[in-house]
């Protein structure tokens, strides 16, 4: 599965229109087997009628080739890497290496760059390939770890990636439809730039080039091809490509995607091809079935299909497009491939093999954010080495068309699932397993492993294109407790190289992008914009964006609140590569305190207000100019802008009075908003998150400074530190986070910290103290097993004058909590303890357990 496909809504959001009947099936198994051969080969037919031909994009790209190249050279490079790509090397007749490969993915909602692992998977496999024979895998290291739950069991040992096949695609990509070379491009797929009538899409530049002298004084000599989209588009790739400029081969590669994936406009367009696809199949399977069936099952079968032929003629059926509530509920909601790294190294003087692969992407969903990663690198023992192999087992595939041969079963087919658990696992005796209720590789496996310790297991890739035996123990556990495994504690960047993939992606800066092509703007409303608080009531937006090209993108933003009916805007233009975004903005908005808890100015915190009327965010207005910049890295994030603006009070509207949910339960109002100094400033102000140390099941540390300094009407600087600490002690985990902010110079009302609250002291309000200097402190203990934890906790903290720092009384509060996906979401009963003396219920996202 690729990671755009992992991306689009079908998976998230099922079916949003029920299926139309299905006649009883009356066909026999051998029967079944020709209508689905028919299927397939009708929807192939239809993909291909419905794409251009070759004849035709031939045509395009000899148009296009005349502005595709910025010099002869860049041209050359390209067609030897063509001829390369296709060329199969007959002197490459067997290898033998260890793969170790690590997918992680993340899950957070709060601050960019601190996301908790939700799923990681390292994998261990010797691979050997002979080309008389074909490949065999035996892994011998497979471990699933998901903190979150109390235990994970089995193997994703299919994930692991093939360095070299007879037909394999030099250029990785994680997604099957990248595995084998395709010489021609496929307009419905992500576009490769390197096969035929890509000059359509692409435009090539010759960049550096690099001389690497081998034992015995050859040289081989490198040549960089930098390789930039045309227009703005999810399909197409900007990258850096180095190729033996001899050869063609490629050498190493950096590259990502031209743009950001926007999930519901790419799911909509998909939608759209397969409902033409869908309806030119069945126009196709209709002459085919009559070709290749007799009278009979030809009109059973056409019986059978035909309430879903019509619904989709009619254009009625089955609609996987997400409604429209969906799409307004879920935002943002976007999909990046940051980058993608690839390396090769030179064997014996004349053969280039994968060494190492790198994929880095996310995906935003509402608030959840997922951040993902792939590693893997390949270590060659043996290249054209003299060695036996044996024989991939031959197998009948479930569906095979006409295949009246009996399964074997003597061997698994098909792919391994990874099963998590959470909770506590069955006690006391096993039991034997029920055999009726396994699948039929199930049964077989089960048999086969009580004469065995081992069973073999056959998987196809790539359409049939590749065949593979693995060599499976039957104790999974031995895969699972491995020595040959890392140690769970290891980082990526000990695992791997990651220093010499950044410098192969410092390629990839902003001045590597697809051409200029103004898009068509797009406009859309969604739970994103929509926000509750003192000042505004409920407050709605409106999200204008452009795409313009060459990494620029044009964002404007409106809103207004019903309470107020004070207009606020923004208008920004933004340069972005993925990792990297440069903005500037120009705005008239609402803007809240304290920045290093978020302020109210969002969605989550806008619920509390809404549903009973507890605000815990102060405000004030302001109208000015930023510059910002955003880094994002694989754990952390940079920020930092320039800004001149104008503050002023927000003042109090009476919001419980016109409308919200706590004046329909009872006559709730909220606390006053703070009354703001009125100030012109110019300064600078910015952000660093880091994950210190992050061992699954273990140790976790994070910080984050936040800085800012200004000039004018006041002149300040204020700075704070937050650390994290999360470890679990035998049953039970536990987190300890502390913070301290101090200032200089004359801090402004609204430039102080207010603690009090659901983010600082739980159980007092919001704001009980202020001043220009803090200090906090919060304990948690709560179960190990973090899917649903009971938690307890205990804050205290302060804030005042920084010249009377440590004298004033703290505030302190204590209470029980729960939380849901390891603090992402999370509801808290706290009773102050001091000053204030109450109970109360809290509902936000992001908590350390």
């Amino acid at each position: 599965m690729s990671l755009i496909s992992a991306a689009c809504p079908e998976a998230l959001f099922g079916q949003a229109r029920p299926k139309p009947p299905v006649k009883r099936d009356t066909l026999t198994a051998e029967e079944r087997a020709v209508a689905r051969e028919a299927t397939r080969d009708a929807r192939s037919m239809a993909r291909r009628q419905l794409s251009p031909d070759s004849v035709v994009r031939r045509l395009r790209a000899d148009s296009a080739s005349a502005t595709a190249f910025s010099d002869p050279e860049a041209k050359r490079i390209l067609l030897r890497a063509r001829e390369a790509r296709v060329r199969q090397d007959s002197a490459l007749t067997a290898y033998k290496a260890t793969a170790t490969q690590r997918i992680s993915m993340g899950l957070g909602a709060k601050r960019l760059g601190l996301e908790k692992l939700l799923f990681r998977g390292d994998n261990v496999a010797e691979i050997s390939w002979r080309r008389d024979v074909g490949v065999r895998v035996r892994p011998i290291g497979s471990r699933v770890t998901v903190p979150m739950a109390s235990s994970a069991s089995g193997d994703f040992s299919s994930a692991i990636s093939i360095p070299y096949f007879p037909g394999r695609e030099s250029l990785w990509f994680p997604s099957s439809n990248f595995g084998v070379v395709k010489s021609d491009i496929d307009e419905r797929e992500v576009i490769h730039p390197l096969a035929n009538g890509a000059e359509t899409y692409y435009t090539y530049a010759t960049g550096d080039s690099v001389d690497i002298r081998l034992d015995g004084g050859r040289v081989i000599k490198l040549r960089e091809l930098r390789i930039t989209a045309r227009r703005p588009d999810w399909r197409v790739f900007v990258g850096s490509f180095w190729f033996d400029r001899d050869g063609g081969q490629l050498v190493r590669a950096a590259y990502r995607l031209a743009v950001d994936l926007e999930i519901w406009d790419v799911a909509s367009e998909q939608n759209e091809a397969d409902k033409q696809v869908n309806r030119e199949a069945d126009r196709l399977r209709d002459s085919i079935a009559r070709l290749r069936m007799p009278r009979d099952v030809y009109v059973k079968d056409s019986i059978m299909r035909a309430p879903q032929v019509t619904a989709r003629a009619n254009n009625t059926g089955n609609d996987e497009d997400p409604p429209a509530w969906v799409k307004a509920t879920f935002r943002p909601a976007k999909a990046k491939l940051d980058a993608i790294s690839v390396e090769y190294g030179l064997y014996q003087g004349k053969f280039w093999l994968p060494r190492a692969n790198s994929a880095t992407a996310s995906m935003q969903l509402g608030f959840v954010r997922t951040p993902f990663s792939i590693d893997e690198k390949f270590t060659y023992e043996d290249v054209n080495g003299d060695f036996s192999l044996a024989a991939i087992p031959a197998v009948r595939w479930s569906g095979a068309a006409r295949d009246t041969t009996a399964r074997d079963t003597t061997v698994v087919t098909g792919g391994n699932d990874v099963n998590i658990t959470v909770g506590g696992g069955n006690a006391g005796k096993a039991t034997p397993p029920d055999t009726t209720k396994m699948s039929a590789s199930a049964r077989t496996r089960y048999r086969l492993c009580q004469k065995d310790s081992t069973y073999t297991r056959v998987e196809s890739r790539y359409d049939g294109a590749l065949r593979i035996a693995y060599d499976m123990p039957c104790d999974a556990a031995k895969l699972a407790n491995s020595p040959a495994l890392p140690p769970a504690a290891v980082s990526d960047e000990e695992l791997f190289d990651l220093k010499a993939r950044d410098e192969l992606l410092s390629a990839l800066d902003l001045s590597l992008q697809p051409g200029w092509m103004p898009q068509m703007p797009t406009v859309r409303v969604g739970s994103d914009l929509l926000r509750f608080n003192r000042v505004e009531g409920l407050s709605a937006g409106v999200h204008v964006s452009q795409v313009l090209g060459a990494g620029y993108t044009l964002n404007a933003v409106g809103r207004i609140g019903h309470a107020d009916l004070h207009a606020n805007g923004e208008l920004s233009l933004a340069r972005s590569n993925g990792a990297r975004s440069v903005t500037a903005t120009v705005y008239h908005r609402l803007a809240a305190t304290n920045p290093e808890w978020g302020g109210g100015l969002s969605l989550g915190p806008s619920l509390p207000a809404f549903i009973y009327g507890r605000d815990e965010g102060f405000y004030y207005r302001t109208t000015g100019a930023e510059l910002s910049e955003r880094r994002e890295r694989r754990r952390g994030a940079l920020e930092f802008k320039l800004f001149i603006e104008k503050q002023w009070t927000a003042g109090d509207t009476n919001v419980v009075n016109t409308f919200s949910l706590a004046k329909l339960l009872a006559d709730r109002r909220f606390r006053r908003n703070i009354e703001s100094e009125d100030l012109s400033v110019t300064g600078v102000s910015g952000m660093y998150s880091r994950v210190l140390l992050d061992r699954p099941q273990g140790l976790r540390v994070t910080t984050v400074l936040n800085g800012e300094a200004g000039t004018g009407t006041f002149q300040y600087a204020r700075a704070s530190v937050e650390g994290t600490i999360t470890r679990p002690v035998s049953r039970f985990s536990t987190a300890l986070t502390g913070a301290i902010g101090s200032s200089v110079g004359d801090v402004p009302r609204q430039r102080g910290w207010f603690v009090g609250g659901v983010r600082t002291v739980r159980g007092q309000i919001a704001g009980t103290q202020d001043g220009d200097a803090f200090w906090l402190a919060r304990a948690e203990v709560g179960t190990k097993q973090g899917f649903f934890r009971p938690v307890g906790f205990f804050d205290v903290g302060s804030a005042g004058s920084r010249n009377a720092f440590g004298k004033l009384k703290p505030q302190r509060g204590a209470g029980v909590g729960i939380g849901v996906l390891d603090g992402l979401i999370r509801v808290d009963f706290s009773r102050g303890l001091y000053p204030l003396k109450q109970w109360r219920t809290d509902f936000y996202l992001s908590a350390a357990l």
